[in-house]
């Protein structure tokens, strides 16, 4: 099963970190999910505005 922190696959198939400890790290990374911003999900950030927003929606 995939997790949030490895939903999607980068360019060499290794999974791309969607959530992370720091709001900015989130904001920083969501750029290469194809959004921007980021979201709080309990104590951890998560890539994108809002959930879903992302170019590959479901994904994360």
């Amino acid at each position: 099963m995939l997790t949030a922190t490895t939903a999607l696959a980068g360019s060499h198939g290794k999974p791309k970190q969607a959530m992370f400890k720091t709001q900015a790290e989130a904001e920083a990374a969501a750029p290469g999910f194809g959004c921007t911003g980021a979201h709080q999900m309990g104590e951890m950030w998560m890539v994108c505005d809002k959930h879903g927003d992302s170019d590959h929606h479901g994904a994360h």
